[in-house]
């Protein structure tokens, strides 16, 4: 069962690692990583929505828009890159 154990989790970690977007942005072609994922964290901010529902007990949910936050990167000049 060791073998099988090890070698699902190589073609897990294989799979994984294949399903990871990259993008680029077009306007900034300077820009890595490190500007995507703050533009990202600003666009899911700017699109978020927090509500509190009453009941038993209190709950506070955060709802992102993610078609607006996609909408806002796309707005920001990032795209998929070509592989």
């Amino acid at each position: 069962m060791g073998h099988h154990y090890r070698a699902a989790v190589v073609i897990v970690a294989l799979l994984g690692g294949c399903a990871t977007d990259h993008y680029q942005n077009v306007s900034h072609p300077n820009y890595g990583d490190a500007e995507y994922k703050t533009d990202l964290a600003q666009c899911r901010k700017e699109n978020t929505a927090i509500t509190t529902t009453q009941g038993y007990d209190v709950q506070i949910h955060t709802d992102v828009d993610e078609a607006k936050a996609a909408s806002c990167m796309t707005a920001r000049g990032w795209q998929k890159a070509a592989k």
